[in-house]
């Protein structure tokens, strides 16, 4: 067998129903059989895979390798990647049922250089049950060319990435999905591959996608280079929230406006959230939310004089410069500080409550309640303590943003709120005045407080 153009690599954990379907499908590629090679990565599988798809390993063409215990796709993908000889890694699920045109279209999407692929994915991340409801049960993966005869013939398998990747916009590389995903091996290689810290799955592949458009790799949409996902059962409750631990790292790595939306408001909604938190980032002044009057509060000055380790959110100007300056700086414009990290607040790089103590500036009035709520519970989670004050700065804005308002109501609406609840109401904390000079300048102790949340469906009904 010559040297390959493509390398596939099939990270597999368990369930080799899906995974020999799909290996099955990528024995049938148009490409030349010769012109790829397939590596399956058993992630530590109980029992190994190798007795359920030996009849598709052949050592040239496809290639099985081990880890004898489970070390995560990130690992898995990065075994793979480490042998393969092609130039372009393709990086495939174990469950994605491959279009005979898969792999040629890969190439094709190369043709005017180096682009990390997202590839099309028809019913990602359905069960069986909803499966069968949306679609019927008439469906046979194991028959890829009556499969996707049918898949035609289906409008509700449309991927709506189609539409949504159409023109290059703000957080693309968000879009790398490795359900179905190409990038060359040399851009591949230059990045150092996928970061193996992330949990089991889930965003390790976007945190990839980011280096990529950091070195000029941009993720794009190819839909022509066509997978089926198919159903199987899923805890999409724990997959939901590990995704957010996981984007915990992600932010931890690269403290960005654009990374921190994406972590905040979902991937979708980022996109155009991101230009509004820029230009509001731009047009900020820091009178509006510094330390001016801060010498006036003279308790709260002695308590930071005395305190461990701050959190400032706001600009650090006019901090009193005979104590401690803050440990850590949230501020979205450039300030001159020890640690700073250009962000709203709303997702912060910080362990729980890694601070002694989080002081918020006047920076606060720029956010409509909604958002500023859930800085201030980011900042509680990272803080033992938390101070807000009002009137500290030289020129605190009346109002909140209008432009940056208007774009988080529409947009400040992730789609895993329905599991991970985020506080949005200032009625959630209680803020209690720790300190007043009676000339406006003031100092409000802010504590979240039980809410206790339910289902509609819990309320009794009156009778009436």
């Amino acid at each position: 067998m010559e040297r390959p153009r493509v390398t596939v690599v099939v990270p597999a954990h368990d369930r080799t129903g899906p995974l020999r379907r799909t290996l099955s499908s990528l024995d049938q590629q148009s490409l030349d059989r010769d012109a790829y090679e397939v590596i399956v990565v058993d992630d530590g599988s109980t029992p190994p895979v190798v007795d359920d798809i030996t009849e598709f390993v052949d050592g040239t063409h496809t290639r099985l390798l081990r880890h004898d215990r489970a070390r995560g796709a990130s690992a898995a993908r990065n075994t793979g990647a480490a042998v393969a000889r092609g130039d372009l890694l393709v990086f495939i699920d174990a469950d994605a049922l491959c279009h005979p045109g898969l792999l040629e279209a890969h190439i094709d999407a190369q043709a005017d250089g180096p682009v990390a692929v997202c590839g099309f994915s028809g019913g990602r991340e359905l069960t069986p049950s909803t499966w069968r409801l949306k679609f019927g049960a008439d469906w046979d993966f194991g028959d890829v060319a009556a499969t996707f005869e049918q898949f035609r013939s289906t409008p509700l398998l449309h991927d709506p990435l189609t539409e949504l990747l159409a023109r290059p916009r703000p957080a693309d590389w968000a879009f790398f999905w490795t359900l179905n995903a190409g990038v060359p091996k040399a851009s591949f290689d230059l990045v150092g591959g996928f970061n193996a810290d992330f949990e089991v799955k889930g965003s390790e592949d976007i945190e990839l996608g980011y280096r990529l458009a950091r070195i000029g790799v941009p993720t794009v949409f190819a839909p022509a280079a066509i997978t089926i996902h198919q159903p199987h059962e899923r805890n999409r409750n724990v997959e939901v929230v590990r995704d957010r631990r996981n984007e915990h790292i992600l932010v931890r790595e690269y403290p960005t406006v654009e990374v921190e939306a994406v972590c905040s408001y979902d991937i979708a909604r980022s996109r155009d959230l991101v230009p509004a938190v820029e230009q509001f980032a731009a047009k900020l002044t820091a009178g509006a939310a510094d330390c001016a009057r801060l010498s006036e509060l003279p308790g709260l000055v002695t308590r930071l004089a005395n305190s461990g380790p701050t959190l400032l959110i706001g600009s650090p100007e006019g901090w009193p410069a005979h104590i401690p300056p803050p440990d850590t700086v949230c501020y979205p414009a450039a300030v001159t500080a020890g640690r700073h990290l250009p962000l709203l607040g709303t997702r912060l790089p910080a362990d729980d409550k890694q601070f002694e103590l989080g002081v918020i500036t006047d920076y606060w009035r720029h956010f409509p309640d909604g958002t500023l709520s859930r800085i201030f519970g980011e900042a509680h989670r990272a803080c033992r303590e938390v101070i807000v004050l009002a009137g500290v700065s030289a020129a605190p804005v009346d109002a909140p943003d209008r432009e940056l308002s208007e774009a988080l109501a529409a947009y400040d609406h992730p789609y895993w709120e329905f599991t991970v609840s985020l506080r949005r109401e200032l009625h959630q904390f209680d803020l209690t005045e720790l300190e007043s000079n009676g000339r406006g300048q003031s100092a409000f102790g802010c504590a979240p407080i039980p809410w206790p949340t339910l289902e509609l469906t819990d309320l009794k009904s009156s009778g009436r």
